[in-house]
């Protein structure tokens, strides 16, 4: 089986000809994430029959890399019995990933099918706003008390282990309350005899079942941990998150982003999933939005015709400092809210980004200020050296303004609790051109005299 490639035909193959044993051997030895990729495109009969031969004990996993059409096909082909063997083989967290892309009638089906242990913890789940840590716990985890001795919180990690979604590390609780933490590592290495509460970590990173998913992928990161446990209001531990939920956290979140940046309404299915009314839904709001205020700059446009038909040249140089201008503004607004998420960023911070906003703004518009007047000079149309620093002046103090502008933005919008990426980034450019239309235009008729 070693030198085996594994396709999409020759599981069809496998599946046709009956060949059950080789089908286990496949499904025991190969990566069940790749082999998910290929049970996809099989038809649903060739599916069911799969789940029908492999170890019961993987079928969970199997399902829970399934597409979610897949999953939606199988759930509603299975018996009550087949639903509550995959359940018995799942992580609570998974099986509520699962239950979020089923319609109505088939999560209803799930929790029909499911023990009324397994059925408590999905409806404790169920019962927290998505998005949030309680949503995305996991309940399945390691607990130990500050009693217990190395060697008896090994016998217990034994037992518990095999439904925990880790063992890496173990919670300390007493009367329900979450008062401690250890590594499996740390437990290992200690004498059997050596007491739990003398060994384990009182200083523990935690969050409530409320906090937001951004908030747990911000500890995780801070604080370079892979498990992060949850608490309720009474600072009961009930769940943990794992480091595989809080990866999807940050690629949820930092989709999200980009689109808001891109000035489009977030969505959850992929590219290719998402249909064109679905997405053309996404993108019209902010378009007819950006579309309206844009109206600004064909305003300042016709209040300048005069001075535009003294010297047409200046005209020519519009597109360049309004497409700089908004440029240097986007780079300081994306800069600003990845400050806002990594580095926690508030308004507080706002003298400080202004101050180097300003210095880098005048940086980078001193060097331009010279590529500008090179380029005037050696480039057609050919203008005089006055009309050449007005230009080139209009574009640094845009530039300058564009960058305070561009930082300033996301940090109005997170004081008003709004999202920085959603509110500021589509709205630079607008606001960018505008200013760098109006600096133009002013300096160009205060210094020409036009």
């Amino acid at each position: 089986m070693d030198n085996l490639s594994i396709t999409t035909a020759f599981l069809n193959e496998l599946i046709a000809g009956k060949e059950v044993k080789i089908l286990r051997e496949v499904f025991d030895e190969f990566n069940i994430v790749d082999l998910a990729e290929h049970v996809d495109c099989l038809n649903i009969n060739d599916i069911l029959f799969i789940f029908k031969v492999i170890r019961k004990d993987i079928t969970g996993e199997l399902f829970s890399y399934l597409d979610s059409e897949t999953q939606s096909k199988v759930i509603e082909t299975f018996t009550s019995n087949e639903i509550r063997t995959v359940l018995d083989n799942m992580y609570t967290d998974d099986v509520v990933d699962v239950m979020d892309e089923l319609p109505a009638n088939l999560v209803k089906k799930v929790l029909q099918a499911a023990t009324p242990q397994q059925r408590d913890e999905l409806n404790t789940i169920l019962s927290f706003k998505p998005g949030t840590a309680g949503y995305l716990m996991s309940t399945d985890f390691v607990e130990l008390k500050e009693t217990d001795t190395v060697g008896s919180a090994i016998r217990r990690i034994k037992r518990q282990g095999k439904v925990a979604e880790t063992i890496s590390y173990c919670y300390i609780v007493s009367k329900r309350k979450l008062v401690g933490t250890i590594s499996l590592r740390d437990i290992l290495f200690e004498d059997e005899d050596e007491m739990i509460r003398n060994l384990m970590n009182k200083d523990v990173i935690y969050v409530k079942t409320d906090a937001d998913q951004e908030e747990v992928a911000y500890l995780a990161s801070k604080y370079d941990i892979l498990v992060i446990p949850v608490v309720n209001d009474e600072d009961c531990l009930i769940g943990i998150i794992t480091v595989d939920d809080i990866l999807d956290v940050i690629e949820e979140e930092v989709t999200e982003d980009i689109q808001k940046m891109a000035a489009i309404v977030p969505v959850e299915d992929s590219y290719l999933k998402t249909s064109v009314w679905d997405m053309a839904k996404s993108r019209l709001p902010w378009l007819c939005g950006l579309m309206i205020t844009a109206t600004l700059t064909g305003s300042i446009l016709s209040e300048f015709e005069n001075a535009l038909a003294v010297i047409p040249a200046l005209s020519s140089f519009v597109p360049m400092i309004m497409g700089t201008a908004g440029n240097a503004g986007s780079q300081a607004s994306i800069m600003v809210i990845r400050g806002i998420s990594v580095d926690g960023l508030t308004f507080k911070s706002i003298w400080g980004v202004l101050w180097k906003e300003l210095r880098v703004g005048v940086l980078c518009g001193m060097i331009l200020f010279a590529v500008v007047i090179a380029r005037m000079m050696l480039l057609p149309p050919d203008v005089t050296l006055k009309i050449a620093a007005v230009i080139a002046l209009s574009m640094t103090v845009a530039l300058v303004v564009a960058k305070m502008v561009g930082g300033l933005l996301p940090l109005i919008a997170e004081s008003l609790h709004q999202d920085p990426a959603a509110m500021a980034a589509p709205l630079i450019t607008t606001i960018v051109d505008t200013l760098a239309l109006l600096i133009y235009f002013a300096l160009s008729v205060k210094i020409l005299g036009i």
